[in-house]
């Protein structure tokens, strides 16, 4: 799977370039692991380029948000595309993420 990663401020900007599935949720997490291991991560996951998730894909995001150990950190999502946003919509994971419409809103949010 190709991410870009690109620093905003303090703030960590990562945009996964393809569905997250049970096949590529494992090299998203490796291509992670730098980013995810240090204290205080602050992150935003622009979804723009993900056509959609699968449950093991949804699974990888809750599992994301749920290792935050401060609300202030958790990773927010950002531009997510229909398909993403119905399939969360659908399993009722929604509204356990923050969720903004553009990159520049959910990197602000963290201010």
């Amino acid at each position: 799977m190709k991410v870009e990663i690109q620093r905003h401020g303090s703030v960590n900007v990562i945009a996964p370039r393809d569905a997250l599935t049970e096949s590529t949720t494992a090299e998203l997490r490796q291509e992670l692991q730098s980013e995810l291991g240090q204290p205080g991560v602050r992150m935003v996951l622009n979804m723009a380029h993900v056509p959609y998730v699968d449950s093991a894909g949804i699974e990888y995001l809750l599992g994301l948000a749920g290792d935050a150990s401060a609300g202030s950190l958790r990773p927010r999502l950002a531009d997510l595309t229909d398909t993403v946003r119905e399939a969360l919509f659908l399993t009722s994971t929604l509204k356990r993420f923050y969720v903004f419409e553009s990159v520049e809103d959910a990197v602000r949010s963290y201010v």
